[in-house]
């Protein structure tokens, strides 16, 4: 029996048609997908802050002999280079580019208008009465790109934040190579 293989042909959308487009629910998914990878990096950092404290913390206890100190002093440095990178992590910020807030606002001016999800936004209004009245007001296409221009923003976070964890991580490999260094050191005989 053979199989029939049905290839459909990919409309793009026609973005001036309210009624074209992608539905507000894709939208939505699109925007939750990279905010879920902000907080997925948050909660990685996290983590490594909490190893990374753990790796300083049992490193204090060791017993200076020989070289020991120096590894030791070697291992808490990185591990707290590591724990700053994570908290940089944790507390990133956008940085002033095209396709930041600023930048959005001096190459798409008036996006941020129709910018009803982010609650810097939203809290621009005087109440909300006028947060309804103004969404009610606004129209399908204004909304769609908003919402895509937030999901950008938001993507460029993830990704930078992303960057950063890499960073943290190779920091917390080489902090806890150290650690196993220094561990070990008892047990050579020179």
């Amino acid at each position: 029996m053979a199989m029939t293989v049905i290839k459909e042909r990919i409309q793009p959308y026609d973005l001036t048609s309210p009624e074209s487009g992608p539905s507000f629910d894709e939208l939505m998914g699109v925007l939750a997908y990279n905010q879920g990878l902000v907080e997925f990096a948050d909660s990685k950092a996290g983590s490594l802050i909490l190893l990374n404290s753990l790796l300083i913390a049992a490193v204090a206890v060791l017993p200076n002999s020989g070289n020991a100190g120096f590894l030791k002093m070697a291992s808490v440095l990185v591990a707290s280079l590591a724990v700053y990178l994570c908290f940089q992590v944790i507390t990133s910020r956008v940085a002033p580019t095209d396709s930041s807030p600023g930048g959005l606002k001096k190459k798409l001016p008036g996006w941020q208008a129709n910018d009803f999800i982010f609650f810097g936004n939203v809290t621009n209004f005087k109440n909300g009465e006028e947060y309804v009245r103004a969404f009610n007001r606004s129209n399908t296409c204004d909304r769609r790109d908003a919402l895509l221009q937030r999901t950008y923003i938001i993507a460029g976070i993830a990704q930078r934040k992303f960057a950063q964890y890499g960073l943290a991580q190779r920091a917390t490999t080489l902090a806890m190579a150290v650690w196993v260094a220094v561990n070990l050191l008892p047990f050579v005989t020179l």
